[in-house]
C-alpha cells in the first residue's frame, strides 16, 4: 500500500473521529454550567478536541516510511 493511500485512508478516519467528536450526543454531555479552571466545559472541550485535531492531522501528513526517507538520501552523489 502505498504511503499517500494509507494517509488518505488515516485522514478519513480522522474526519469521521471529527465528526463524532462535534456531534450532538458528545457536545451534550459538555453543556452543562460546569467550569474546568475557569473555563465553561463546552468551550474547553472544543478548543482541546481542536488542537489535538490539529496535531493528529499534522502527524499524519508528515509521517514516512524509514525505508522510503533512508533511500532518497543514499547514493544521490551529492556533495555539499
Amino acid at each position: 500500500m502505498s504511503v499517500t493511500k494509507r494517509q488518505r485512508e488515516r485522514l478519513a478516519g480522522l474526519l469521521l473521529l471529527g465528526l463524532i467528536a462535534i456531534n450532538y450526543p458528545l457536545m451534550a454531555l459538555f453543556s452543562k454550567t460546569v467550569l474546568w479552571f475557569g473555563i465553561p466545559a463546552l468551550y474547553l472541550y472544543l478548543f482541546v478536541f481542536w488542537a489535538v485535531f490539529i496535531g493528529l492531522a499534522a502527524a499524519i501528513m508528515e509521517k514516512r516510511e524509514p525505508s522510503e526517507s533512508n533511500s532518497k538520501h543514499k547514493g544521490t552523489g551529492d556533495s555539499v
